[in-house]
């Protein structure tokens, strides 16, 4: 092999590679959702986003799904996956910024969570645990310890309340669930008997009450209040 046969080598190679990755690419992008979304076609990505929202659980898929939704004028799917993802998150402002964005009219609640702000971000995720376990840590060594006893309970006290505003802003906002209805339905009364119309993509809170027989107690924007069923806030693909 001379020298002036290598160079060709590599080109014939690198033309080789560049024309596989080219023809792999097409079927590569018909498999990713977001490619599908972004390519103008987000009905053709609920079906996958939905299969990924509900296999991970996270709040994230299920924003992702309603955005998506919302992308294909599906406003009453859009809703109730959105008000999923509330539901998952209660501290995150995401999905009710969504919602508000999806049908300003519904007036979706500002959360606790949203309310407070800033505050509430030392009791949120692995900044919550950490500070837990200082102020665990913390207080158990003033307990059992015999010097600077009042310094280490001061710190151990000052990342409880730290993190009470964030705790009680989530334990606040899941006790308040969203939930979206995907079809025309009614609030119903204790009997389940049908009262006020509720046109499907109607967003309602939920009252702090177990759910009963199928149907959770809710108060709508406008004030109005009552039992929605739970298969009418349900959508799939």
């Amino acid at each position: 092999m001379t020298r002036a046969t290598v160079p060709r080598l590599r080109q014939a190679r690198a033309l080789l590679l560049a024309l596989l990755l080219g023809a792999l690419a097409p079927l590569v992008g018909a498999d990713d959702p977001y490619a599908v979304w972004s390519a103008g076609h987000p009905a053709a990505a609920i079906p996958a986003l939905y299969a990924t929202a509900q296999a991970s659980g996270r709040w994230d898929a299920w924003l992702d799904l309603g955005l998506a939704a919302a992308a294909a004028e599906d406003r009453p799917r859009a809703a109730a996956w959105l008000a999923e993802a509330a539901r998952r998150a209660p501290e995150r402002r995401e999905p009710r910024e969504a919602l508000r964005a999806l049908d300003p009219a519904q007036g979706v609640a500002l959360s606790w969570s949203e309310r407070l702000g800033p505050l509430t971000w030392p009791g949120t995720g692995w900044t919550a645990v950490t500070l837990l376990a200082a102020a665990g840590l913390a207080l158990g060594l003033a307990l059992a310890g015999r010097r600077r006893r009042g310094t280490v309970a001061f710190i151990g006290c000052a990342a409880l309340v730290a993190v009470s505003p964030g705790q009680i802003a989530q334990l606040h906002d899941a006790r308040h669930e969203l939930f979206a209805t995907v079809r025309d339905s009614h609030l119903l009364d204790s009997a389940g008997n049908p009262g006020d119309a509720l046109p499907a993509g109607t967003v309602a809170e939920r009252e702090a009450q177990p759910l009963w027989a199928g149907r959770v107690l809710v108060h709508l924007a406008d004030g109005r209040r009552g039992y929605l069923a739970i298969v009418d806030t349900t959508a799939e693909p």
